[in-house]
């Protein structure tokens, strides 16, 4: 079965090592996500986030563009083995040729700076999909948690205020990203900010790396009732490997036997095209079973036992992304 996953940080984390002198490849590297471990795993297609921390004191969008450069970079080094897709069709010519597929990503619209020509270079530059925000307020809306020294619950989760949604500004970017066929990504987005896109955009739209809050009540996971309305809407969810948006407590360890339990609970309440993957490799830390993305066998596995079918485990694994990026890319 291929494998098509809808987020990680690996580009980020390349550029950090270049940043302090110890560059990683994306060839080979000691990540969670390098070209022969997606090989031994048999990916069609690895959705690249880049990541943007606005705390850094760098200017987001000067710092966005030095990130688009190592995903180019890395892009023409390896070009024998994966290359970047801006449509379905490149997907499934890539495919045909025997190669990988990259999708670039945005996690933190906050890197425009509420300019919708900072968005349209973006899209110009290969993206395709964007969170409107990480961790922090910015220009477009307000994430559900505001930093790492929130109050916490009782259960070890930071409080958070999912109230606030999105801005004037952010409206006019979603609707321009729908104008656009950039995918509009509500992990990390506050409740209200859910709300507001689900009332307000046309198109289906996802969560790339999110679980479900009825089972861990971490704010970054999905209500029932939002489960449902992305998969009304023909969205899907990507299933996220960080322990601490899968257990039941603040745990930061990640099992295979609970990322199925998840597995079920969404696909129990939005049917079954609704579930991804979006691993969230080399934006996580914590005790992980599946060490790195050469092990998603452990998954499979963990499916099969638990009696999901082999259609329902393919869709999660890439059919149900491929079909949105069908209709959307």
């Amino acid at each position: 079965m291929k494998i098509a996953d809808m987020h990680c940080d690996t580009i980020s984390e390349i550029w950090e090592s270049r940043k302090i002198g110890k560059p990683q490849q994306l060839f080979q590297n000691s990540l969670h996500v390098d070209i022969q471990k997606m090989q031994t795993a048999n990916y069609l297609l690895q959705n690249f986030a880049l990541y943007i921390d606005l705390k850094k004191g760098i200017d987001p969008f000067a710092y966005v563009l030095e990130l688009v450069d190592v995903f180019q970079d890395e892009m023409q080094k390896n070009e024998k083995y994966i290359c970047p897709v801006k449509t379905y069709g490149e997907i499934i010519a890539n495919e045909k040729q025997g190669k990988m597929s990259a999708l670039m990503t945005i996690e933190e619209g906050g890197c425009c700076k509420g300019e919708i020509q900072n968005l349209e270079t973006l899209y110009q530059l290969g993206a395709r999909m964007m969170t409107l925000t990480w961790n922090y307020p910015n220009e477009l809306a307000s994430p559900n948690i505001f930093d790492k020294d929130s109050l916490l619950s009782a259960k070890g989760f930071p409080i958070f205020d999912a109230s606030v949604g999105l801005t004037e500004r952010g409206f006019l970017f979603i609707e321009r990203m729908e104008e656009l066929g950039m995918i509009i990504d509500v992990s990390h987005l506050s409740d209200a900010g859910f709300w507001d896109i689900a009332k307000h955009t046309k198109k289906p739209f996802v969560a790339s790396h999110s679980n479900a809050r009825a089972l861990c009540g971490h704010a970054r996971n999905l209500t029932d009732d939002m489960i449902r309305v992305i998969a009304d809407r023909g969205g899907v969810i990507g299933l996220n490997c960080y322990g601490r948006f899968l257990n039941a407590v603040n745990d930061d360890s990640s099992s295979v036997a609970r990322l199925a339990e998840h597995a079920r609970h969404i696909l129990n309440v939005g049917g079954g095209e609704c579930l991804a993957l979006g691993t969230d490799f080399d934006g996580m830390n914590g005790r992980l079973e599946m060490q790195d993305c050469s092990q998603i066998y452990k998954l499979v596995r963990e499916l099969e036992h638990k009696h999901f079918t082999d259609n329902e485990i393919e869709n999660i694994l890439s059919q149900n992304v491929m079909r949105v990026y069908k209709e959307l890319l």
